[in-house]
């Protein structure tokens, strides 16, 4: 490890014993800190969650020993960082010292590392990859352009990148540098992701950086869809190149690419695709609340973008459920409001004044809570509800209501066969099971199963 790798909670990425946890415990530093946790540690620091006990603000703080002090990357860390300003760094708030150790008081960086993000994708699709990509871009190009002496990060790796609700902050400054400063640094670097030139004695400069954007690349890229594979394989060959001269020469040209897949190769993945499919609005309801209409919807719609029909859960109800259970998953966030994680596509709710995605092509899953007589009457109604005794009640009174629609298809949820079928029985209408589950963006082969039978048997 080179340094201390990220001043930040990356909730998969660090764990400390309990032990450790409560020998620093109430701990104070200069009077206005107070120590939490340990985040993690490296070979010569530790960094530390704290409290500012006046400003109630959460800190990440860096603890170097000044035994480790004779390596001069510290000063030139604390250096660099202090003149940059930009969302995708960490704010540096104050330096301070003790007898035994320097300390770097930085922004407190709440989020799930790429690393620790991509283990919990089965597939992620070629707009998630190049809103990813075109962040970090944004951030090294910053680096690149500081006056008078431009800045390379040189150690871009997954571990290293945070995704923040709708951002990503690179984390880590411990071997950046000025590429003015005369040293070649072919001892700094992650083995797998450092440029032939750290192995040759060349003097790293912007490429060297594009390098590193390029394996991120090819390592988001191990989980596209194989149809979207090679409208990025140019992408990241050329980045990838091991002569400096034949990568791309600046971050710009790089990003220029990047879009033009963004707007051009994206709308050829499937041309002839949605032709297939005049259907493009699903609504869901769910006789009661907590039934597991969202969990159903957001299952479903990632079953629609498996099978390449694009597809897009929207909430059309006042809920916070699949924020909640994105955020949870580690769901990307973006600035026009969709959430995304792997297989998923999200709208949430932001009010009556917001219109709903553009439905020109592909389809939306539109969950209504349990407001299912608001759902569009020339639109399929999946109604979702409860097997158990004491939900049967809402069940009927919500059939009562709806029972006669052409378009009706009914949810049993948690399994429940028996209550299933003396429903089906009673109203006289085909019903389906759910199976019990924990994941809803988790495909499995139960739930593969039964959206099959449902799509063939109602001819979706």
């Amino acid at each position: 490890m080179n340094g201390f790798c990220g001043i930040y909670l990356a909730r998969d990425a660090y764990s400390f014993s309990q032990k450790g946890a409560e020998s620093i415990l109430e701990t104070s530093l200069f009077g206005k800190y107070r120590l939490i946790s340990q985040l993690g540690k490296g070979s010569s620091s530790r960094v530390y969650l704290a409290e500012h006990t006046k400003l109630k603000a959460f800190r990440a703080i860096k603890c170097i020993s000044k035994s480790q002090r004779a390596n001069p990357q510290f000063y030139l860390e604390i250096n660099i960082l202090k003149n940059l300003k930009h969302p995708g760094i960490p704010t540096i708030y104050d330096i301070e010292e003790d007898e035994e150790s320097y300390y770097i008081i930085e922004e407190y960086i709440q989020g799930k590392s790429l690393e620790a993000f991509m283990l919990c994708q089965d597939c992620i699709p070629i707009d998630t990859i190049l809103y990813i990509m075109m962040q970090i871009c944004e951030v090294l190009q910053y680096l690149h352009r500081q006056e008078p002496n431009p800045i390379i990060y040189q150690d871009l790796k997954p571990e290293h990148i945070l995704l923040c609700g709708n951002r990503i902050v690179l984390v880590d400054f411990g071997i950046a540098s000025y590429i003015n400063c005369g040293n070649t640094f072919q001892n700094f670097g992650t083995e797998g992701y450092a440029p032939p030139e750290k192995y040759q004695g060349i003097s790293c400069d912007a490429r060297t950086d594009i390098y590193g954007i390029g394996k991120v690349l090819e390592y988001l890229m191990e989980k596209m869809p194989p149809l979207e594979y090679p409208i990025l394989q140019p992408i990241m060959q050329k980045a990838l190149e091991p002569s400096m001269e034949r990568r791309f020469q600046t971050v710009e040209s790089m990003m220029e690419e990047l879009e033009k897949c963004a707007q051009d190769g994206i709308q050829n993945i499937h041309p002839q695709q949605n032709s297939k499919h005049l259907l493009n609005i699903i609504a869901i309801a769910g006789t009661q609340s907590r039934v597991g209409t969202t969990h159903i919807g957001i299952a479903l719609s990632c079953y629609f973008n498996e099978k390449k029909r694009p597809c897009i859960y929207q909430e059309c109800h006042k809920s916070e459920s699949m924020r909640e259970l994105a955020r949870e998953a580690g769901g990307v966030f973006y600035p026009d409001g969709r959430i995304i994680y792997g297989r998923f596509q999200g709208m949430p709710y932001y009010g009556e004044g917001i219109e709903k995605q553009d439905l020109q092509s592909g389809l939306a899953i539109q969950d209504y809570g349990t407001n299912y007589q608001e759902a569009p009457e020339d639109s399929p109604l999946v109604l979702v509800m409860g097997g158990r005794l004491w939900e049967i009640g809402n069940a009927r009174k919500a059939l009562d209501h709806i029972s006669l629609r052409d378009n009706l298809v009914i949810l049993c949820n948690y399994g429940d066969s028996v209550q299933a079928k003396k429903i089906a029985k009673e109203y006289r209408h085909r019903i389906y099971c759910f199976p019990l589950d924990e994941n809803p963006f988790h495909l499995t082969s139960e739930k593969r199963k039964l959206f099959q039978k449902l799509l063939k048997q109602e001819g979706w």
